[in-house]
């Protein structure tokens, strides 16, 4: 019987192609019964993992996943799937041609192929024994990944590196069926380093990355180092941080995404226009990062949106539906590291941006030598890296929540403590041998923070946000006259009483008003559904559409102390409907000069 990945011999073959056997007492069907109906035998070159539906899930003769619907259960189908064992089909499902002589005896058999139909009913029979499959989550692409005795399995497509874990030493594995998981065989990619490292080259890697002209030299590089750790290892950790390089044109992003690219040889997706659907198709079951040059903001942006919501998925290792021509569902879990770059970041929520470490970039000295960018070189240092990481993965959980502690203490949110936690852990695996300790964790979080504080402003919460676009919006929006809802509310709240009426008619047209509430304080109320409102939010994602319940009342009632209306609220003779009230001193803050001058001219109007 032929081994697993070695191809059996033929038995006699004639003129090439026709086996010619003496005539015995051998049945027809010898061959099938051998890989038929029983369990199929041991070293036979197909691997049967299971169903989905109608279709059957294998291991190829090249170890490839292969997925067959019964229509291509074809003879040509069933020839490709057995591969370079093709030669086994006669071997296992032999079609004779049988010669008799006038008395019926058997004088001789020639072999003329095999029996497709008997090895469909082999194969599928297999397939049908084991159950139902989800590819989703069994197989394991190229990358790393995380072990169930908590080691690291790297695939490097040709090949799979056990490391850590219980056991004392790496060992490399043949693509296949490992523990529970499928590593299917696929192009190879970037292999650690074949001896142990120290850590030189994760400290020249920095260096390089450091010839760049940061905005935050002291901890940009660094970070970018972590980043690039962190993506080597993105199938194996919680979460994958995201790092956005930004700055002008000839800044050099595209040469530094040249040089990460090199260093991670072919274990990175490097695109520079390209589609949500496309990026995911194209990773399939892999964890190799995602590299995208000039995602760029533009009048239209559902491409990076898109892109932008499977960076989220991403992150956390979420699992991502597609339905598919034939109406079944397609499931992929994403576990990629993206970086992005561009001149100008598109717009994010405050959901993408927390999951982002944005980088910028300076204008380059003229006299800058360029980098070292020799393939042979930088794919040298990213297999050491790679190295690194495997040698340094028991320090992994440690070291990450030692930075997520230093993190916490500075004021980080959970969020925050997930993208810069990864990021620093990473690259302390790379450049440092001695377990960290809390006081150097505080040190290089302090270097962080001032990249972090500088993000704040986009960090605001989304109720803040919606409450400042309505203050900031224009009324009217079209004509003479135009001034900002908060100008208006200003007006209505310390104007003089013209003023003050016209003011409150305004905002009363456009569903608001000001007004005292129940417990002698001041509240905006602003109504929960309105026509007027809705023009105002139209476009962003607290408008709302016709029939629906609008988005922002959901917003501005996160704001402190707002409160739901206790019934309907008028705002004119046709406009009734619920409201939501809003502390005043969440909407305007009069300057105490400016309030005592307009009480002294409503005084003195008063008098007159």
């Amino acid at each position: 019987m032929a081994e697993r990945g070695k191809p059996g011999p033929l038995r006699a073959v004639v003129d090439g192609a026709v086996a010619v056997a003496p005539a015995d007492d051998e049945g027809a069907d010898e061959g099938y019964r051998k890989g038929g109906g029983d369990p199929l035998p041991a070293g036979f070159p197909i691997v049967a993992l299971g169903v989905a539906g109608e279709n059957c899930y294998y291991l190829d003769g090249l170890n490839q996943i292969r997925e067959l619907s019964p229509r291509a259960h074809s003879r040509n189908g069933i020839v490709q799937l057995y591969g370079p064992h093709q030669n086994l089909l006669v071997e296992y499902y032999p079609r004779w041609k049988v010669k008799t002589d006038e008395d019926g005896n058997v004088v001789e058999k020639i072999l003329i192929g095999f029996r497709p139909e008997q090895a469909t009913d082999a194969l599928m029979g297999a397939a049908a024994r084991k159950g139902v499959w989800n590819p989703s989550e069994r197989v394991r692409g190229c990358g790393a990944w995380l072990r169930n005795d908590g080691g690291l399995a790297y695939h490097s497509g040709d090949g799979i590196l056990l490391a850590g874990g219980k056991r004392a030493r790496d060992k490399w594995r043949e693509p296949g069926l490992i523990d529970e998981f499928v590593y299917p065989a696929a192009a190879p990619i970037l292999r650690p380093w074949p001896t142990a490292v120290p850590g030189e080259p994760a400290a020249t890697v920095m260096e390089l990355f450091g010839s760049w002209n940061w905005r935050h030299k002291a901890c940009d590089p660094r970070l970018l180092l972590g980043w690039l750790g962190a993506a080597m290892i993105a199938g194996a950790v919680d979460w994958r941080p995201v790092v956005w390089i930004t700055g002008g044109p000839g800044t050099g992003k595209s040469t530094l995404h040249r040089v990460l690219k090199g260093m991670l040889g072919g274990a990175i997706l490097a695109v520079a226009d390209a589609s949500a659907a496309g990026i995911w198709q194209r990773t399939g079951f892999s964890s190799l990062p995602v590299a995208l040059d000039e995602l760029e903001p533009g009048e239209d942006d559902r491409r990076a949106q898109g892109i932008l919501r499977l960076i989220r998925t991403a992150a956390s290792g979420s699992m991502l539906l597609r339905g598919g021509a034939d109406h079944t569902g397609a499931e992929f879990t994403l576990r990629s590291c993206f970086m992005a770059s561009s001149v100008l970041v598109p717009p994010l929520s405050k959901a993408d941006r927390s999951r982002i470490a944005i980088l910028e970039l300076l204008d380059l000295d003229k006299d800058e030598t360029p980098p070292d960018m020799r393939p042979d070189r930088l794919r040298d240092l990213g297999s050491k890296l790679l190295r690194r990481l495997v040698d340094g993965w028991a320090r992994w959980n440690d070291t990450l929540a030692l930075y997520r502690a230093a993190l916490a203490r500075k004021g980080y949110g959970a969020r925050g403590a997930d993208v810069f936690g990864t990021l620093l852990a990473a690259a302390d695996l790379l450049l440092d041998d001695a377990e960290l300790n809390a006081d150097f964790a505080d040190e290089k979080v302090d270097e962080v923070t001032t990249l972090a504080i500088a993000g704040d402003d986009d960090m605001s919460a989304d109720e803040d946000r919606c409450l400042q676009h309505l203050l900031t919006s224009l009324l009217p929006p079209d004509g003479p006259g135009r001034r900002s809802v908060g100008r208006w509310v200003g007006d209505a709240c310390d104007g003089d009483r013209d003023a003050a009426g016209a003011a409150q008619d305004m905002l009363r047209t456009y569903g608001m008003k000001t007004e005292p509430g129940d417990d002698g304080r001041r509240y905006f109320v602003v109504a929960n559904s309105h026509q007027g409102l809705a023009r105002l939010f139209q476009g962003t994602h607290w408008g709302s559409r016709s029939g629906t319940t609008s988005v922002w009342k959901q917003s501005l009632a996160r704001i402190p102390g707002a409160q739901a209306s206790a019934g309907v609220v008028r705002f004119d003779k046709a406009s009734v409907g619920r409201a939501t009230l809003i502390p005043i001193e969440h909407v305007y803050h009069p300057d105490p000069a400016e309030r005592a001058a307009g009480a002294a001219q409503r005084d003195l109007l008063i008098d007159e």
